[in-house]
């Protein structure tokens, strides 16, 4: 699995968790464009659609403080300074360097939203 199909699977498991209407609803788009997303079949770019699902369904586990965060928090730690004047936030960020859950960093691959493991957390 790419970095880029992995939104779809978030998008796919929170459908078969619920439906094409809930999902839809929650990520505020028509239930047709979640069919046609499913499908690959989308006719307009897709950028917008990716943010939205890996930031409603996009969770991983935090092995440091053993806890489900969502992408965007995790990037947010993964990204920020060393916080080198507080031992326990410099702990957590050495420990997010080397996280096989990790999103992408800021400036890698040209994307730092999504997450470069399969493995995630569900609700």
């Amino acid at each position: 699995m790419t970095r880029d199909d992995l939104w779809l699977t978030f998008l796919r498991d929170a459908v078969s968790i619920s439906s094409r209407k809930e999902v839809a609803q929650k990520l505020k788009v028509s239930r047709p464009t979640v069919h046609l997303a499913m499908a690959e079949k989308y006719p307009a770019r897709t950028d917008h659609l990716k943010v939205r699902v890996i930031e409603a369904f996009g969770q991983v586990h935090c092995p440091h403080t053993a806890e489900t965060v969502t992408i965007s928090v995790c990037a947010a730690l993964l990204n920020r300074r060393p916080p080198t004047n507080n031992p326990l936030a410099m702990s957590h960020w050495r420990a997010c360097q080397s996280c096989s859950n990790r999103p992408v960093r800021q400036g890698e691959y040209g994307n730092d939203t999504e997450c470069s493991s399969s493995d995630k957390a569900t609700d």
